[in-house]
């Protein structure tokens, strides 16, 4: 793992980052093999088919890039340095760990505010945009005694439950992370950027994304990987049968990632996502902020056993 990236270097890391099938494990091998980003930069075309990593094709993509102009990589970098944007590659030690365990670990974070919440107690809660009046301030009151519990909040910066879940986490303690399916210069959707803004400030911005990238559908999809990536719990405050919330739900099922969702008996709207989840994913449901501690507290102290009995054997 490398501290910090010289300019040079981020171009580099950038044009091997557009080469075609060089993903996240390969990345990470080829850097381990050289252990130096200019190393990989001025290897021969046969140490690099050596490492088994490049074949004809993607050697022929790189030799492109490689001669290729700089200068749109160059003004990436700087929109990034007068926007306070941090670019966090995979080889990165500030890259968070937890990523890292994750299918398809993205390659380039690109960072705004607090980076120091990365390495915080992380809650993700996600739901619909249609919710009703009762769901949304179920979750605003959660997320702002979470907060005040000193956990972070993570979602997905959407109208509905997300917004929600940002706003309550913002006027407790503004520990909130924001993971964008878009670039950090094109937030979507734009009638929440005063909400972005207030999140850049006070909490964390994530993208993928190169800053200026519009955002797409698949985008969107995507970033869900992100966001129960670094949690430690997936709270489901209120859904439909379908749709993104439903979508981040199976993602976090498939990482092992604990669903928790609120009570039926509390009568948030619509629930029938939650009724999926409890029957298909074993979500387990909380009444409050409280119970979602207790649950933390539970598992550290599962996990602190099991560590303990793991040394006796």
């Amino acid at each position: 793992m490398v501290t910090a990236l010289t300019d040079k270097e981020r171009v580099i890391w950038l044009k091997l980052c557009n080469v075609k099938g060089l993903g996240p494990v390969k990345l990470l091998k080829l850097f381990s093999i050289f252990n130096n980003i200019e190393k990989m930069y001025e290897a021969t075309d046969s140490e690099l088919l050596k490492t088994r990593i490049f074949n004809e094709a993607r050697l022929k993509e790189w030799n492109r890039l490689k001669e290729a102009s700089d200068e749109s990589f160059r003004n990436v970098i700087r929109d990034c340095v007068e926007n306070n944007i941090r670019i966090v590659p995979l080889i990165d030690k500030n890259y968070p760990k937890q990523l890292l365990n994750i299918p398809y670990s993205p390659t380039t974070l690109f960072l705004k505010g607090n980076i120091g919440l990365l390495n915080s107690e992380i809650i993700a809660m996600v739901g619909s945009r249609d919710a009703d009046k009762s769901a949304l301030n179920w979750t605003y009151k959660t997320a702002k005694e979470l907060a005040n519990s000193n956990i972070t909040v993570i979602s997905g910066g959407a109208v509905g439950i997300d917004t929600a879940a940002h706003t309550g986490a913002i006027e407790a303690t503004g520990k909130t992370i924001c993971v964008l399916g878009s670039g950090l210069l094109k937030p979507f959707p734009e009638e929440n950027n005063s909400l972005f803004n207030k999140i850049s400030e006070k909490g964390l911005l994530i993208s993928e994304h190169l800053p200026s990238f519009p955002g797409s559908r698949f985008a969107l999809l995507q970033r869900n990987r992100i966001t129960s990536g670094l949690a430690l719990a997936v709270i489901l405050c209120a859904s439909k049968l379908a749709g993104g919330a439903m979508v981040q739900t199976k993602i976090a099922h498939l990482q092992r990632i604990q669903i928790l969702c609120p009570s039926l008996s509390l009568n948030l709207y619509p629930n029938e996502g939650i009724r999926f989840a409890k029957e298909k994913y074993d979500a387990r449901e909380i009444e409050s902020g409280n119970d979602v501690l207790n649950f933390l507290q539970k598992t550290s102290q599962d996990y602190s056993f099991q560590q303990k009995l793991s040394k006796a054997y």
